[in-house]
């Protein structure tokens, strides 16, 4: 039997199919001449490059010689130059240290021609004052202990690293017996309760990984535990991988895994100032009545001092997938094992420092925009200065190409966030403070953060922007095997290897067939408040490899410059990529978004929701106006598809093409709810957004998703209404797209072109 869903979805595919193919007939792609002259119009194909998406022939040349003359222009030499400078002294948010660096980069971007300036916030944010752990049964031993210094790296010794602890943790004092409970994950609660184990009143250990810290604080309040204590388990980033720190990447058994626990699945940003901005008069709502803070002591320890933890718990033993690498056998703990906790955290108002730099284009209402944070946990090579170093190498190589003589068509906007590490703050404030100059101007926002811990790339995106970043990355070379960056991509992940990160890069959602994966959107870096809360389009990429010292003392220049990228050749790749986007973005005469993309992405998302929904009628029928709604917009986009591509061949007047470009851009503002998802009203995005239970990785239409996880049918009713609402707003913002476009398919004349480039 062929449900009702999947019948609809088949005639639809069958109509797209189609569309799809007079598209084609059509048009060879989606490429525009902008104003031309004919003559330049008319060159032989042989002497011209390839056309690129959002470019016709001449402009094509153009771009293809300005893109090599970028390409030549970032150097290893000076990458590195800036990330021991970046790297230089500990700097973390909300410190005099973070502030200098700031200054420092404010600095640098004006020296490449940049207007460049720091805007500032103050926030609610800790500072620890005591963290203390101690075993007190069986035995008494002190925990908690700091991370040792490394003999050969000279920056581990320093006197100024703080403590290690997790952000946003209240304080506490507790002794209480000891859970292990896994990942703390909700699986991991729902295994206990099946072995018939309690964490009430408990403090509980878990280990990190599988998910978002945060989400393990807020289930570990959930099921009444009294603290929470964090490890990083060999088996996951320590020997068990490879060759611990200093003898290679991995975690050593001393290393600590610091960071933020604030419930940033609720939403990022200022605790106190929810959807808007920390700035002079803002009204501030109680530390008591914020939905982001957590309500459970919590602390991060090493490897070394949780074995002293959990080799003396008895009581079940645990499940196989439970079992770590610690040399001994895991048991849950059935109260033996008692530890006291203590927790003293400074909570005030403290000030961040966003860095904010502007290379002015002759179109200053469009704004192409670039990002990292420069907050760190302490050095922060990798996580986040590797970034930082290649973006300000991208900075000085797009100056030289105006003291050259070019200028940029948009405006390019390159920023450094502060307070990212707490929990997203920076860009979070900066967001809802400027949202309505960003969703009027910015036109995508290219984010990169822990920039460079290897060889291998990864991306995820707005779906509208994949084939660009597939474009952009077959023009830049990868430096290990002489090959494009695409092409090394593309085997890399159809090798099917795999290399553990302290990051979630997700790409699950990224459903391609032969072509490399981009992933979907979730959270975890500054891409969230423009993508969830402005609907900016939005790219995060890296380079990753092996990288066991995720924030902790040892992910410092010595790290980077022994292990993740010791000749500096991927963080000039890095900022090569990042400039090739950049380019791209800021020269088109249209703007190359796909939205074909992007409604097969949401076809494919609703398909797996209504496979899980066929068994219930009630299901099925919240379901069919998404359903409805998801056809449309598959239909409007190819039919946008086909007469943007119907310009190829055709002049298109200058004042037009800027308005194609914005409402092309402004697709993804309409899949906005100003509403929010139910319970999460921050999160604005009906289409994606992290998981309430996943904290980094994407959900897709996740207003549906977790409906249909709680079997909440009333709930279901409203997201499906939100997100059906939302794909019939875009497909009208494509059909308008549509005709704007056809009133401009006019044949060439011998004419001057109308308007100019």
């Amino acid at each position: 039997m062929n449900p009702w869903w999947r019948r609809k979805l088949s005639i639809g595919s069958m109509v797209l199919l189609s569309v799809l193919i007079a598209a084609l007939v059509a048009s060879a792609g989606r490429a525009q001449n902008t104003s031309e002259p004919p003559a330049a119009q008319t060159a032989s194909a042989a002497t011209q490059p390839p056309q690129m998406e959002g470019f016709g022939r001449t402009r094509s040349a153009a771009e293809a010689q300005l893109e090599k003359q970028f390409l030549a222009i970032p150097d290893a030499a000076r990458a590195e130059s800036n990330l021991r400078q970046l790297t230089s002294t500990p700097h973390l948010a909300g410190t005099e240290a973070s502030h200098r660096v700031a200054e420092w980069l404010r600095d640098q971007y004006r020296s490449y021609g940049f207007d460049a300036d720091i805007e500032s916030y103050s926030v609610w944010l800790p500072m620890p004052r005591e963290i203390k752990l101690e075993l007190v049964k069986p035995k008494h031993e002190n925990l908690a202990t700091p991370e040792p210094p490394i003999p050969g790296d000279l920056d581990t010794w320093s006197k100024h690293v703080t403590p290690d602890y997790n952000d946003y943790s209240p304080s506490g004092d507790i002794t209480a017996p000891v859970v292990y409970v896994n990942y703390g994950m909700a699986q991991d609660y729902r295994e206990l309760a099946r072995l018939g184990v309690s964490v009430d009143g408990k403090i509980v250990i878990a280990r990190y990984g599988r998910g978002y810290r945060g989400i393990k604080a807020l289930l570990a309040e959930q099921h009444h535990a009294s603290g929470l204590v964090l490890y990083s388990d060999p088996q996951d980033d320590g020997y068990a991988a490879g060759d611990p720190f200093p003898d290679g990447p991995w975690r050593p058994m001393g290393g600590v895994q610091r960071g933020s626990i604030l419930y940033t699945q609720i939403y990022p940003g200022d605790p106190l100032t929810p959807g808007f901005a920390s700035v002079p008069g803002a009204k501030r709502i109680s530390p008591a009545d914020a939905a982001s803070l957590p309500h459970i002591p919590t602390m991060p320890i090493s490897a070394e001092d949780a074995s002293v933890i959990l080799k003396d718990l008895d009581g079940h033993h645990v499940p196989r997938n439970w079992q770590g690498a610690l040399p001994f056998t895991y048991h849950v703990g059935n109260g033996h094992v008692r530890v006291h906790m203590r927790v003293v955290m400074d909570y005030r108002q403290r000030p961040l420092y966003d860095v904010i730099a502007k290379l002015h284009g002759s179109l200053d209402d469009q704004w192409v925009i670039l990002g990292n944070h420069h907050d760190a946990w302490v050095y922060g090579a990798a996580d986040p200065s590797s970034g930082t170093a290649s973006l300000l190498e991208t900075a000085r190589a797009l100056g030289e190409l105006v003291r050259s003589g070019w200028q940029p068509r948009r405006t390019i906007v390159i920023c450094n966030w502060d307070g990212e590490e707490p929990g997203l703050l920076g860009s979070t404030e900066w967001v809802e403070q400027h949202r309505t100059e960003l969703q009027a101007k910015a036109v995508a926002y290219i984010n990169t953060d822990v920039g460079v811990t290897g060889p291998n790339f990864t991306a995820s995106a707005s779906p509208s922007l994949n084939d660009l970043i597939r474009a952009a990355t077959r023009q830049v070379p990868d430096p290990d095997t002489g090959e494009s960056v695409y092409e090394a991509w593309a085997e890399h992940s159809s090798a099917g290897r795999t290399e553990l990160s302290g990051v979630a890069r997700e790409t699950a959602g990224a459903r391609t067939s032969g072509e490399a994966p981009v992933g979907t959107l979730g959270s975890g870096s500054d891409y969230s408040a423009f993508l969830d809360f402005a609907g900016i389009p939005a790219v995060d990429l890296a380079f990753s490899g092996d990288y066991g010292v995720y924030h902790s003392l040892y992910d410092d220049f010595y790290w980077m410059k022994h292990f993740g990228d010791p000749t500096f050749a991927y963080h000039v790749t890095l900022a090569r990529v990042l400039g090739i986007l950049a380019l791209r973005l800021d020269e088109a005469g249209i703007l190359p978004f796909d939205y074909s993309n992007y409604s097969s992405e949401v076809s494919r998302s609703l398909d797996e929701l209504a496979a899980r929904a066929s068994q219930d009628p009630s299901e099925y029928a919240a379901l069919q106006p998404v359903v409805d709604a998801a056809n449309r917009f598959a239909e409007s986009s190819l039919r946008e598809a086909m007469a943007i591509g119907a310009l190829e061949g055709t002049t298109v007047n200058f004042a037009l093409a800027n308005r194609l470009s914005l409402a092309l851009a402004d697709v993804e503002q309409s899949l906005l709810d100003p509403n929010g998802l139910v319970g999460r009203p921050w999160y604005k995005h009906t289409i994606f957004a992290p998981g309430s239970y996943t904290g980094y990785a994407a959900e897709s239409l996740p207003g549906i998703t977790e409906a249909l996880n709680h079997q909440d049918i009333a709930t279901l009713k409203v997201e499906s209404n939100s997100v059906a609402q939302a794909l019939v707003r875009a497909s009208e913002c494509l059909d308008q797209i549509s005709r704007m476009a056809q009133a401009a398919s006019v044949p060439l004349n011998p004419g001057p072109p109308s308007g100019r480039e």
